[in-house]
């Protein structure tokens, strides 16, 4: 297919983009020799990374993406580039040929890969395109990681890696100058109208077509010259912008409302004038980003019958189940010493008695304990009353004590009262920081769903870490320190500093609770304070 070819197909779902896929096109083609290396940046919402794909998905070519954004190590920036080049080639069962999917330093993966490579059949020899999207936003990443990514290309004749910035790449930042640049700028005024236009308006119940088709370029225009222009919006929000103020905008057609003046229909001008405080008021409000949607947070404003206290649905955002498994994992580490790690997670604890017995053992003691000081504190006038001449008064720990210190952790004990014993924060129940490797350990001892045979099963650190990095860029979980400069094993030889890395959850435990409940793990199970 000739790269003019691949542009017009292109064209009626990505108009406007026409160069930059001809450009593509031709560096990219199987039939013709291209760069090693190749450089695509934009700012964002630009369909830098929708084209290329798009671009060898037409061509195809045999080729790999990587989302930097997603790796929270330079460590699994490697091994998840050697995995996706195996399960793009269709090898993914084969992984434990290729170092056992463990690649510490750069000239590891040089080596792995050309071994890839190399070893395809004869009949599939050819080019393979590597898409690393949002490499510039690596994190702890070392001046020299795009430098040593973009030498893959000329190590390996058969390998094309092409870096996609969402930045402005400062000049010779590859230490080479023939490498090829593809720039994607902003969409100007015109190809971002031609674009929302490029699709039919939303339909209104109420609403000619014919009236609909005259209103709508006009309407996007405004859109456009009021909210997005001025806010420097991308086509997603000029979208969604258009998408919800269409149906207000044209209501006094659709309710079938006099037109103003004594005119015989609704002409744009009149719908601009009525519709005035609309721009102002609910046009703004639809630029801020909200990570719950505005129907969910209106739909529970609204009154209801009242219903039992555990059949009240949560108005915070859910998470799918590994997701939730994670952040349940985090939260555990966090909010338990890891002195107690033995009891509650270790099963090599359970030879005389199961690690859910001891568990319960364990909080019925503090409840015991409790409870005998709460009646040691009726009987003898209470925890500050003075003691006889010459003895110190000692410091009764009671039941109001450990359920205001167990409430900053535990998601399932329930409201007693606060106490005024207090006089600090408890350095038991404190929200800690933890390394990864004692979260993939929790989160292997809470699975509700474990594999059969785990000897079989390929290792799901990859995918922990790709979720971890999804809820830190929620916030949900958040890293707390870290141990060294750059990127554990690239360039320092350091394999160890990606377990340093110190975490913290950013949640509380009431939603903790209760999402962990929505797939099988009961969190005061597995925290110190869970009181029965």
């Amino acid at each position: 297919m000739l790269p003019t070819d691949v542009a017009r197909s292109l064209r009626p779902q990505w108009p406007c983009r026409d160069l930059q896929a001809r450009q593509l096109a031709s560096l990219l083609s199987p039939q013709t020799p291209g760069p090693p290396t190749l450089v695509v940046h934009g700012i964002s919402a630009t369909c830098k990374s929708t084209i290329t794909r798009a671009v060898l998905s037409a061509l195809e070519v045999p080729h790999a993406v990587v989302r930097s954004s997603e790796c929270i190590t330079g460590r699994h920036l490697l091994t998840k580039i050697l995995g996706a080049t195996l399960e793009a080639l269709n090898r993914k069962d084969e992984w434990e040929k290729f170092g056992k999917g463990r690649v510490e330093h750069v000239s590891t993966l040089a080596v792995l890969l050309d071994e890839c490579l190399s070893s395809r059949a004869a009949d599939k020899t050819g080019k393979f395109v590597l898409v690393l999207d949002e490499i510039d936003r690596q994190r702890e990443a070392p001046p020299t990681l795009l430098s040593a990514l973009a030498r893959l290309g000329e190590i390996i004749p058969s390998l094309c890696v092409v870096l996609i910035l969402s930045s402005t790449p400062r000049p010779l930042f590859l230490q080479n100058a023939a490498v090829p640049h593809i720039s994607f700028p902003p969409y100007t005024r015109k190809e971002a109208i031609a674009i929302i236009l490029n699709s039919e308006a939303p339909v209104v119940e109420g609403l000619p077509a014919e009236t609909s088709s005259q209103i709508y370029p006009n309407f996007v225009s405004t859109i456009y010259d009021t909210l997005v222009g001025p806010t420097a919006g991308s086509i997603p929000v000029f979208r969604s912008i258009c998408s919800k103020l269409w149906p207000q905008f044209v209501a006094p057609i659709a309710n079938g409302e006099a037109p103003p003046g004594g005119n015989a229909e609704w002409d744009f001008s009149h719908l601009v004038v009525k519709n005035r405080v609309l721009f102002r008021h609910q046009g703004e409000s639809a630029l801020v980003h909200r990570i719950v949607p505005e129907e969910a947070s209106t739909a529970t404003l609204k009154p209801r019958a009242p219903l039992a206290a555990s059949a009240v649905p949560s108005a915070l955002p859910s998470l799918p189940y590994f997701s939730t498994l994670i952040l349940t994992s985090a939260y555990l580490a966090s909010h338990t010493p890891q002195r107690l790690d033995t009891i509650f997670f270790s099963k090599f604890s359970s030879s005389s008695l199961s690690a859910r017995n001891k568990r319960a053992h364990h909080r019925r003691r503090l409840k015991v304990l409790s409870q005998a000081q709460a009646e040691e504190q009726a009987a003898g006038g209470g925890a500050s009353t003075p003691g006889k001449k010459g003895k110190r008064s000692k410091t009764r720990i009671t039941k109001s004590t450990l359920s205001s210190a167990f409430a900053t952790s535990s998601a399932t004990t329930s409201a007693m009262g606060g106490g005024a014993g207090i006089a600090g924060p408890s350095t038991i129940l404190t929200a800690r920081s933890f390394p990864l490797e004692r979260l993939l350990a929790i989160y292997h001892a809470i699975d509700p769903n474990p594999p059969a045979n785990p000897i079989r099963v390929g290792a799901v650190a990859d995918q922990i870490y790709a979720e971890l990095a999804t809820l830190r860029r929620l916030r949900l979980v958040i890293p707390a320190s870290g141990h060294g400069g750059g990127v554990s094993g690239i360039g320092s030889g350091n394999t160890t500093a990606d377990a340093g890395d110190k975490w913290s959850v950013n949640v509380t435990g009431e939603w903790i609770g209760e999402l962990a409940k929505g797939i099988g793990v009961e969190v005061g199970e597995w925290l110190a304070g869970g009181l029965d």
